[in-house]
């Protein structure tokens, strides 16, 4: 049903991403509803995005709006560097979005989004299952053919290196994830066959990204890479 997408790295400013990066940058582009700029390093269709604020009016009218968003996520969590939230993609958005009410959870959207990179414009849907103090993922469906979308990753990636992913998360109601898991019929964390989610209860909740792959393990703008 889904599939890892990618996680956000909230960073404060992404020129010093691009100087000295801790994976190698791929692509980049704008939201510019959000006010909102960014890089990504790409695995293979999973990637990593680098994401900063770029027009703080923007950005701070966005947030009055009241829109649950990634930019929402940035403001509650103060602000501060480091992972923020992971996205899972599937191709029936409004499926999820009828699964989720009906398990009584409150969901946001679908809602449409798109970025520009180099006067390509790009778009896709966004799902938010909301809650006052747990920060689930979020669902994307993007607005492309699958195999169209892999081959524009391809160009700028090149040859996929497919790593194993694991997403260590601390949560503090480790229940309530359990229960959001259930609706999409993970029970032993596995999300596809590269990717995985271990969930552990922890007051302070944080997320460590661990890869299957040649690389020095670092704490790099708040976030923890694993490479095993």
């Amino acid at each position: 049903m889904v599939k890892f997408d990618h996680i956000i790295h909230y960073v404060n400013r992404l020129e010093e991403v691009e100087r000295t990066p801790v994976l190698p940058i791929h692509s980049g582009g704008r939201h510019e509803r959000f006010g909102t700029v960014n890089l990504l390093s790409y695995f293979d269709y999973r990637y990593v995005e680098y994401l900063a604020i770029e027009d703080e009016a923007v950005f701070t009218q966005h947030l009055k709006d009241g829109n649950e968003s990634f930019a929402g996520t940035i403001d509650s969590l103060n602000y501060e560097e480091g992972f923020i939230r992971y996205a899972l993609s599937t191709d029936d958005i409004e499926g999820l979005d009828e699964r989720f009410r009906a398990h009584g959870f409150s969901v946001e959207g679908p809602v449409e989004m798109e970025r520009t990179t180099n006067g390509e414009t790009i778009s896709w849907k966004l799902l938010y299952v909301q809650h006052d103090k747990e920060i689930f993922p979020f669902f994307i469906q993007w607005n492309e053919p699958e195999a169209q979308r892999m081959k524009r990753i391809e160009a700028l990636r090149g040859d996929f290196i497919g790593p194993s992913i694991t997403v260590r998360h601390d949560v503090e109601d480790i229940h309530l994830w359990e229960s959001f898991y259930d609706v999409l019929g993970i029970w032993e964390g596995q999300i596809d066959d590269y990717t995985r989610v271990e969930l552990s209860r922890n007051a302070k909740p944080s997320i460590t990204l661990e890869v299957g792959t040649d690389g020095e393990s670092v704490v790099y703008k708040g976030a923890i890479y694993k490479f095993i």
